[in-house]
This record gives structure tokens, C-alpha cells and sequence, in this order.
């Protein structure tokens, strides 16, 4: 079991070899999405024809014009093979360049885009060789890797509407007239009107063959936690029981615990040296924010430590000295669980403070303040008192001495 992003909260047999049956077609909606537009229009070729003996389909046949949208219903309600296999060379010409890419070549084609996105997923312990799922000895994945490809597929809001759809009406064109087709979504979870049905279930897919056996990834949500249940080698009867002690041990033993958000008052930070109608402390905003699935137990034990910038530091090192610009960077801030970091983050003043800086008035009568004082100390060396006038008199040898003055100017 997983949440969206990314967090194993529990596993068994995670990186064992399965076959996925109809959960691969999590991956060819996927492809699907990211190489059509919703709205554009697929004609269904012979391909609909290769499909395996007592497959899933969705009614679709040969010459049927349906958009990507439809499409995508038809293989994640009813799970379609035929509308996989229709998807698949649609994408495999559309990406490869080749319009009229024979059949066989466009699957080849597309499977090895499957693969392909599967590594870039880190999906490394899967091989698909179908777009459908269909028993083949050379195509398999693991539950951790269903898990990364169901993660990321849920970033297509169109994806997610699907597979959390119940039931859904299509409307095609055959031979020129529009029909309807109806699907019925086969994950039980959603159905208030089963035994089976989960409240807190938003989708995914089913999957079985007797190979593989009943496969199954489901997603739910509570509050602010999304979480994916992997399935492998399950039965039919068991499985949507079985992903839903998951999803409640997941529900009841975590939390999406938000450690800080960007923006967010992390401390307050004295000052001095600041102008007299400035504040005496400055807000300290979080520059990123950060999330973590936690067990409800740790989040009590999390802790915070702030380490304001030295270099901003007065010498007491109790305060920053001003002044300090908005958005400047004044400290970091660390959380820690029983010693080990889970984030840190800098610091930015919240606002600008300005310097303390003597009155105008002052300002411009400092310089002649300065020249008046020198102006004094020359004139008094300059006007010696008398016993120092004989005493230099008497003292012929003295060259300069104590009453050196600018380098001999004056003696």
C-alpha cells in the first residue's frame, strides 16, 4: 500500500514478479492521455480483431469512430481489450510518425513505448508485452511498480475522472450513424448498491485472468490522504475486502501532517539597530512548505530549531541587525523526528526595516562639526603656550619631536 506521493506505508511481497492482467491498461491510459487531446477522434481498425479468446470488451468494432475521451472509458469501465488494442496502434502511428504503420508493428511499437515509461517511472521489475493485459508468459510487473505507474497516472484529471466513474454512456459513430454505448465500471468499491462498496474509494482498475489470477489497484481518499492499494494474485471475492482492511489500517494509522506551509510564520527574530518607528522584532517566513504521511503517533514528536543567519547576528548574538530587506534570507528552520531530519527550509524577513540613522539636521552639520574640531586642535598646537616657545628655543637639538605636526609642516 502507497500514498500518491510516493510513501510505502505497507507492503508484502512488493517486489515479487505478478502478472498484472487488466491493470496494465492503467499504462495504456496513460500513453493515451499523453499523446492524444480528449477530443480528438480514433477509427477503430482490425486490431479490434486480435484480441484473445473470452476477452473483456466494450462493444466497439470494426470502423467505429470514438474520441480519445470515450475511449478511455471503454478500457478502465468495462475494461475493453479491443478499445486497448484501438488506443495503442492510434498512439503507436501518432508518436512513431507513420500513419499507416501496419497493426502488428504499431503493437510492437507501442509496447516498447510501455516499457519505456514504465523505466523512466523506475517501474524496473516490469515488461509489458500488450496493451490489454492479456495472459503472456513475457509480460509482468511487481506491485511496487503498479503503484509508481498508478501514482503517476492519477496526475491526469481525466484519468482519475474515469476510473471513478460508475457508469458512463458514449455516444460513436458506426457506419456513418451515431450510436450509444453504456459501460459499467468493474470495481465493485464504487458501487453503493454492492456488498463491496467502499465509501472512500475514487477508483482505479480491475484485472483477471486465470493466470494472474484477481488483480486490483484501488485508490481512496479521507480528508487531505490519497491512498493506492496494490493488489496481485488476489480472487475475485476477496480482493475489494481485502483493499479495504488496507485502506483502513492506512486511514487509521496515518496522517498527511503538513510540517509547515510556504509563507508560513516559523519564528520571530529580535532586532536592533533598527530606525525608532520600526518594529522591534521581524516575522520569519518559511521560503518552502513541506507535507509527510506520518504515523498519528510520531507527529507529537516533531521538532523544530531555528538558526538565525550569523552574518546578521549583532555581536550580542541575540539579535539581527537591521537593516534587512524583505524576502532576504535570515535563518533556517529544521524538523527533526527522534534525530532524523524529515525537512529544512530557509528563512526570509517578512518585511523591510530600516537602520537607525541620526535626524537631518544632524546629518548636515556633522561634516562642519569635524572640520571645526580639526581646525581647533591645529590652532592650539599652532599657538604653542609660551614656556613651550622657550623651551623649544632652548632646545636647538630638538628636530620637530613631540611637537611634530603633518609630516613637518608645522613646528
Amino acid at each position: 500500500m502507497a500514498e500518491p506521493g510516493g510513501k510505502v506505508l505497507y507492503e508484502k511481497n512488493s517486489q515479487k514478479r505478478f502478472f498484472p492482467a487488466s491493470t496494465t491498461k492503467v499504462m495504456t491510459a496513460l500513453l493515451l492521455l499523453e499523446h492524444a487531446a480528449p477530443e480528438e477522434t480514433v477509427t477503430a481498425g482490425e486490431e479490434v480483431f486480435m484480441v484473445g479468446p473470452d476477452s473483456s470488451t466494450s462493444g466497439i468494432t470494426l470502423g467505429d469512430r470514438i474520441r480519445v475521451r470515450d475511449l478511455l472509458y471503454a478500457m478502465l469501465l468495462p475494461s475493453g481489450n479491443e478499445a486497448a488494442y484501438a488506443a495503442a496502434v492510434y498512439v503507436a502511428r501518432k508518436a512513431s510518425g507513420q500513419p499507416e504503420l501496419p497493426v502488428r508493428e504499431a503493437l510492437e511499437y507501442f509496447a516498447g513505448m510501455m516499457n519505456d515509461r514504465a523505466r523512466k517511472l523506475g517501474a524496473v521489475n516490469t515488461h509489458f508485452a500488450n496493451p490489454d493485459g492479456y495472459h503472456d508468459p513475457d509480460h509482468y510487473t511487481t506491485a511496487f511498480d503498479l503503484a509508481l505507474i498508478a501514482r503517476e497516472a492519477l496526475n491526469k484529471e481525466l484519468l482519475r475522472e474515469a476510473a471513478g466513474t460508475r457508469s458512463h454512456q458514449a455516444t460513436i459513430m458506426r457506419n456513418g450513424e451515431p450510436i450509444t454505448l453504456e459501460w459499467v465500471n468493474t470495481n465493485w468499491l464504487l458501487h453503493p448498491d454492492l456488498p463491496q462498496y467502499y465509501p472512500r474509494a475514487t477508483g482505479l482498475k480491475t484485472g483477471y485472468t486465470p493466470e494472474a489470477g484477481a488483480t486490483l489497484v484501488a485508490t481512496a481518499v479521507d480528508k487531505d490522504l490519497e491512498l493506492i492499494v496494490v493488489l496481485m494474485n488476489s480472487t475475485t471475492r476477496s480482493r475489494c475486502q481485502e483493499a479495504a482492511s488496507l485502506f483502513d489500517y492506512g486511514f487509521d494509522h496515518f496522517r498527511l501532517h503538513r510540517l509547515v506551509e510556504k509563507g508560513e510564520v516559523v519564528a520571530v527574530a529580535d532586532l536592533t539597530g533598527q530606525a525608532k518607528d520600526e518594529e522591534e522584532k521581524v516575522p520569519a517566513l518559511a521560503a518552502a512548505g513541506f507535507s509527510e504521511v506520518l504515523p498519528v503517533e510520531d507527529i507529537p514528536r516533531i521538532k523544530k530549531t531555528v538558526a538565525w543567519e550569523s552574518s546578521l547576528l549583532s555581536e550580542s548574538g541575540e539579535a539581527l541587525q537591521a537593516p534587512l530587506e524583505e524576502g532576504d534570507v535570515i535563518g533556517l528552520a529544521t524538523y527533526t523526528l527522534d534525530g532524523k531530519v524529515l525537512f529544512k527550509t530557509k528563512l526570509l524577513s517578512g518585511s523591510d526595516v530600516r537602520a537607525y540613522a541620526p535626524s537631518p539636521w544632524i546629518r548636515r552639520a556633522l561634516p562642519a562639526v569635524i572640520l571645526l574640531g580639526l581646525f581647533g586642535v591645529v590652532r592650539w598646537r599652532w599657538r604653542r603656550p609660551a614656556f613651550l616657545r622657550r623651551r623649544r628655543r632652548k632646545t636647538d637639538s630638538i628636530q620637530g619631536g613631540w611637537f611634530h605636526i603633518s609630516g613637518g609642516r608645522f613646528r
